[in-house]
């Protein structure tokens, strides 16, 4: 089932006619793209030059969420430097009353994942490790990632019997032998969630929101867009969010990547502390333990699956790096 998206018939003349403006060129025809979890507006947008462009942001049946962080992300574009390496070419934007577009280059040509080879997790990780490089010195350009909704999940977990049972819902047939496992394991997990906001680790510029919907390769390089959740945050972040991403899809594992990319930052002086690996892993499956087996969103009609299939290896690194007994395997859920 896919999103409920706004059809290019549902763009008001006014701001078709400042797209053409703005491009110094004559709209040929548009079409709306797919892709991500949501109903934000999306479009590739054909000009009569010969030139294509992507337009991203608000409109028609858009959340309220979308309004929100659309002026976030165009923030980032019009004043951080260090994305450029790493994100689409922007144009500028376009309003009217009800919409609001970003015009991004159009990254169509460019490689899709999954499927995941060694060799492009591995780009990743270097690609990533630049970025986190650069952007340190504009850390400041961004607000300080907030810990509601990342550093708590465990907790919730074990003060609330609705949650608890959310998560081993996920198991059927192997509920209980989850439920024994949850419960041999949550006291070592809770403490370790705070930790993810220590200041004594490298903080810096992170995208916050890396999965395969929000990336290409392009030439062989990474290039990341969605920057609406950019924020000044542990850089572990960024990469420990997007492990579970790349192993549920099929990529190499984080005991596999995570030395990559501590070998590249570790060329520019930055190194990690243990507790801030630990933090990472255990919030990454604690946020995934505590929204994979909600009920579904009719406007995100695919995250509940996302989410799920993220979950396990979330779940299987956490406890390899604790030193933790393995759950069960969770039950399969269907992507609709």
């Amino acid at each position: 089932m896919r999103e409920p998206k706004p059809y290019w018939r549902d763009v008001p003349l006014t701001l078709r006619k400042q797209v053409e403006e703005k491009m110094a060129s004559s709209i040929r025809t548009a079409t709306r793209v797919f892709g991500g979890y949501g109903p934000t507006a999306t479009f590739r947008i054909f000009l009569e030059d010969g030139r294509t462009l992507f337009a991203k942001g608000a409109g028609q049946g858009s959340l309220p969420e979308n309004w929100r962080v659309l002026p976030l992300e165009e923030a980032v574009y019009r004043e951080v430097r260090a994305i450029s390496p790493i994100s689409p070419r922007y144009y500028g934007s376009v309003s009217t009353q009800g919409w609001h577009l970003l015009l991004l280059e159009d990254l169509k040509g460019s490689k899709k994942v999954p499927a995941w080879t060694e060799a492009l997790a591995v780009q990743a990780m270097r690609d990533l490790a630049q970025f986190h490089v650069q952007g340190i010195a504009e850390a400041d350009k961004v607000e300080a990632m907030s810990a509601r909704g990342v550093t708590e999940n465990w907790l919730s977990m074990k003060q609330s019997s609705e949650e608890r049972n959310y998560f081993l819902d996920l198991f059927h047939e192997n509920r209980d032998e989850a439920e024994a496992w949850l419960d041999a394991v949550l006291d070592v997990l809770i403490p370790l969630e705070t930790d993810l906001m220590r200041q004594d680790q490298p903080w810096g510029l992170i995208h916050k929101d890396i999965r395969s919907d929000n990336l290409r390769f392009r030439d062989g390089r990474l290039v990341l867009f969605d920057w609406a959740l950019a924020c000044r945050g542990p850089l572990l972040f960024d990469i420990g969010f997007f492990f579970p991403s790349l192993e549920g899809e099929g990529g190499p594992t984080a005991e596999h990547l995570l030395p990559i990319y501590k070998k590249e930052m570790a060329e520019y002086g930055i190194k990690f502390p243990e507790f801030a690996e630990q933090a990472v892993a255990v919030c990454a499956a604690g946020f995934f333990a505590t929204r994979a087996g909600k009920p579904p969103i009719p406007q995100l009609p695919r995250l509940r699956y996302i989410q799920c299939l993220q979950l396990g290896p979330a779940l299987r690194w956490t406890c390899n790096l604790l030193g933790q007994p393995q759950p069960p395997k969770l039950s399969p859920l269907k992507d609709e």
